[in-house]
């Protein structure tokens, strides 16, 4: 059985969101100087947790695909900034107490139950040191482009991305998508298709995929890290820190233990 991602084409293709390992660095530096780790959940192949390592900052790298933490070991090259450890996001157990938490490129979403969703953010909870912080993206959900794949686009099939270089056998890879959305659960579902093309245009394979992400809107965002012993401090559009507004394609949350 296929992995569900190749860690090299990953890295080739999963850029994240604009500006999201400037933010999360930024964040990791203030941990960093009231002299407190950082801990990525869903850490995947390093691509936010090794550049905050290279800037002499303590972080643990968290994921539960050994492939992806393989890769992501090998690319860190030894770096005594960063440990990587495999587990859930659900229920784990560090020796270390952190002053930030961070679940980036809308990994939380992954969780599609309130019960593992809550699970994690009190785990999160146990783990922060006194002044630590919670930070978290998701998507805003938009409900032009679900009523579009509800309708019109409903079935179809379209390009995910501009085509990318498979950087071990050097082919073009073609990746392609078709979605569907659940109101009833609140579930987006993506079946993904990645054909890796020879020199001569044939298909030399080809990969399918399947993605099941929960959407949550903003309120129940609120109201999932209030229940889970949590105050707001921020809520931005973007990771440029922009205000949220209706038309903002994120939601980045920032929260600490509340106080009692």
């Amino acid at each position: 059985m296929a992995r569900f991602y190749d860690p090299e084409l990953y890295d080739a293709s999963a850029q994240g969101i604009p500006g999201d390992v400037e933010f999360f660095l930024g964040l990791a530096r203030q941990a960093h100087e009231a002299g407190l780790p950082v801990l990525e959940l869903a850490a995947g192949t390093g691509r936010i947790a090794i550049p905050i390592a290279q800037a002499g900052i303590s972080v643990v790298g968290f994921d539960q695909e050994p492939s992806m933490l393989a890769h992501a070991a090998k690319k860190s090259g030894g770096s005594k900034n960063v440990r990587w450890v495999e587990g859930d996001m659900r229920n784990f157990a560090l020796e270390e107490r952190f002053g930030l938490v961070f679940i980036a490129f809308r990994s939380f979403q992954h969780l599609l139950t309130i019960d593992d969703q809550l699970a994690c953010l009190r785990c999160v909870r146990d783990h922060l040191a006194p002044g630590g912080r919670l930070a978290i993206n998701i998507f805003n959900p938009d409900i032009a482009i679900m009523g579009q794949w509800l309708t019109t686009k409903r079935g179809s099939v379209r390009a995910r991305q501009d085509d990318v270089t498979h950087p071990a056998s050097g082919r073009t890879v073609k990746a392609w998508e078709t979605r569907s959305y659940h109101p009833a659960t609140q579930e987006a579902r993506s079946q993904f298709i990645d054909e890796e093309v020879a020199d001569d245009g044939v298909v030399a394979s080809k990969v399918y995929r399947g993605l099941r992400l929960r959407y949550i809107f903003r309120y129940e965002m609120e109201h999932l890290l209030i229940r889970a012993g949590y105050e707001v401090e921020a809520l931005y559009g973007d990771c440029h820190e922009s205000p949220f507004e209706d038309t903002s394609p994120e939601m980045i949350w920032l929260a600490r233990p509340a106080a009692g």
